[in-house]
């Protein structure tokens, strides 16, 4: 399967997800989302979970990876997808900080530009 596939798959992954029915507590008021740890195929599910209600809140997503100290093809493919889908919708997503982690494994992928890293002034 190619990059570009593979690519194709996980948005469609995202924008045909539904997402589950969220209790009061639950509801996305804020799109901050904090990257830290690792960012692996074992967290894929529930990363995508997460992303997803981001995406259909509709709201300006904020990413802080500073702390992010390992992440696979699995959890770049998510981010990308994240960022692809975020445009066509017409959602901000502005990136606070990079991990060198990150930073490291989009650029072996090639995906540096599509990513979007301009990080914000503090």
């Amino acid at each position: 399967m190619s990059n570009k596939q593979m690519q194709e798959d996980t948005l469609d992954w995202i924008k045909q997800t539904p997402v589950e029915e969220e209790s009061d507590s639950e509801t996305v008021v804020s799109g901050d989302l904090i990257l830290q740890g690792q960012l692996c195929i074992a967290d894929a599910e529930a990363m995508h979970q997460r992303l997803s209600k981001l995406l259909h809140a509709q709201v300006d997503i904020s990413i802080n990876s500073e702390a992010l100290s390992r992440v696979d093809a699995a959890g770049i493919q998510l981010l990308y997808a994240l960022v692809k889908e975020a445009k066509k919708r017409a959602v901000a997503v502005v990136w606070l900080s990079v991990s060198p982690a990150l930073q490291e494994a989009v650029d072996t992928l090639g995906l540096t530009q599509g990513m979007g890293f301009e990080v914000a002034d503090a």
